[in-house]
């Protein structure tokens, strides 16, 4: 048990540490870019260029608040509570 203990402790002094997560910031910055494009180029209408950015914002915001909030669980050997 000690052992777990330890771990949790060093993982909650990294997440401290830790601001801005590069891999995250990519997995958003290609997310908005993605939907921006597509509201850009599928619809047969016109769509403005700032009403397709807007679109691309929302939508990577809405996956970022999700992907911050979702609770993410570990389980080590099998050890839950």
């Amino acid at each position: 048990m000690k052992n777990l203990n330890e771990l949790k402790e060093e993982v909650e002094q990294f997440e401290k540490g830790k601001i801005l997560n590069k891999e995250h910031l990519l997995k958003y910055l290609v997310l908005f870019t993605v939907v921006t494009l597509s509201t850009l180029i599928i619809p047969t209408c016109g769509v403005l260029k700032s009403q397709a950015v807007a679109v691309g914002l929302v939508a990577a915001t809405t996956f970022a608040t999700i992907d911050m909030v979702y609770p993410h669980k570990v389980f080590v050997n099998g050890f839950h509570y």
